[in-house]
């Protein structure tokens, strides 16, 4: 989407992601030994990574994104080019996430800033993620520099 294709408040249900112990072992195999050492102390459900949920996040963000090009692509309306992000701020693990666990993602745009930059403005969105219960198990706040249909 162009910079004028948002509005402050808007929102995206992004999906939801299940935590299988499975994956949270992959996971922990292939990039947080903790979790691998809190398995093998046993006795109660394994938590997911903090890294782990964040990741399915982004993971949810980059499949919406990827199905909204698509959907402009199959109008016949123009597709921008994707913007690079000056980062992440406030990442946040409020509540773990356990096995058997479905968290689901919610991106909302909070604010849009014009840059110097006459093909650019700035993208700030927040980004939570609920389990099942309705407890927040993650935020984090993103910017994003996006493509401006009037430059």
């Amino acid at each position: 989407m162009f910079y004028e294709d948002y509005r402050v408040g808007q929102s995206a249900h992004l999906g939801a992601r299940a935590f299988t112990r499975d994956a949270i072992l992959a996971f922990g195999r292939a990039y947080d030994p903790r979790v691998l050492a809190r398995a093998e102390a046993g006795g109660t459900k394994l938590a997911a990574s903090g890294l782990h949920v964040a990741c399915e996040a982004m993971r949810a963000i980059i499949d919406w994104r990827d199905r909204v090009q698509r959907e402009k692509i199959a109008r016949g309306e123009p597709r921008p080019p994707f913007g690079l992000s000056p980062g992440l701020k406030a990442l946040r693990w409020p509540h773990p996430v356990y096995e058997g666990d479905s968290v689901a993602f919610t991106l909302t745009t909070v604010a849009l800033r014009e840059t110097r930059k006459p093909h650019l403005g700035l993208l700030t969105n927040k980004v939570i993620g609920v389990n099942e219960d309705g407890v927040e198990t993650l935020s984090f706040t993103s910017m994003v520099l996006v493509a401006r249909r009037s430059s």
